[in-house]
């Protein structure tokens, strides 16, 4: 037998050279937010945007860290090479008595390719305190008044410019104004045609960082205003007439 009597074989495989790499294009965060408000609810989630600039498709880790805290949501995205996609974390979250610093990150084999930072500020609340006076206090059925006050800061009795007054009565809304620089409004309205009392209100609706805040006072309508000072002095004369007529008789 000759020293090549062997025949040769031979076979093959497939050797993957690649991988699906992601950068993350976009991250997007409400910019403020009070303590305990979720952060991330199912109908207001979070959202990555996030390319895949890898040499191959396939699914691509990702994850949301709170870089004070823990990791919150992981997950991954499918994309082809080169494609761009959105996902939608829902990591309902209550917002932490501080700021909140965010970071979602694309990695692949506990290497971190790509991530983007972003910070959810934290909102201090302040009270707000709000007055109304009505002028006049009494109107003939479909007269003119108005609605005056102030509002201002609880905490520094500072008034509060720029804000939006909202004028009520019964709880319906008859007129709007803004506040001036100092933090009063006047806002006018017209009396409805129905005789009595109707109660009023102002009520400023709240804007970020300041709470709302409401007032309230009576109108008459086609009742004539009552001054109890004279109330007092109709009732003495009255008295001294009847007193002058018991003794006349």
């Amino acid at each position: 037998m000759t020293a090549d009597w062997y025949l040769p074989s031979i076979n093959t495989a497939q050797l993957t050279v690649g991988v699906a790499r992601a950068e993350i294009v976009d991250f997007r965060v409400p910019p403020a937010a009070e303590v305990g408000e979720i952060i991330g609810s199912t109908t207001e989630p979070l959202a990555i945007g996030v390319r895949n600039i890898g040499s191959l498709a396939g699914s691509i880790p990702l994850r949301i860290r709170d870089l004070d805290g823990s990791t919150l949501w992981i997950g991954s995205i499918t994309l082809a090479v080169n494609e761009y996609g959105w996902i939608y974390p829902a990591i309902n979250y209550p917002m932490p008595n501080r700021d909140f610093r965010l970071r979602a990150e694309a990695y692949h084999n506990g290497v971190i390719d790509s991530y983007q930072d972003k910070t959810i500020t934290l909102i201090v609340q302040i009270n707000t305190g709000i007055t109304v006076t009505l002028v006049p206090a009494s109107v003939e059925p479909g007269g003119v008044y108005r609605y005056t006050g102030k509002l201002k800061r609880v905490d520094t009795g500072a008034g509060l410019g720029g804000m939006t007054v909202i004028a009520r009565r019964e709880g319906v809304e008859v007129g709007r104004g803004t506040t001036d620089s100092v933090g009063n409004y006047d806002i006018t309205a017209t009396a409805p045609t129905t005789i009595g009392v109707f109660n009023c209100q102002a009520a400023f609706p709240g804007v970020i960082p300041f709470a709302a805040s409401t007032a309230q006072a009576n109108l008459g309508i086609g009742i004539p205003a009552i001054d109890p000072v004279l109330v007092v002095a109709g009732a003495f004369v009255l008295g001294v007439a009847l007193i002058a007529v018991t003794v006349s008789n």
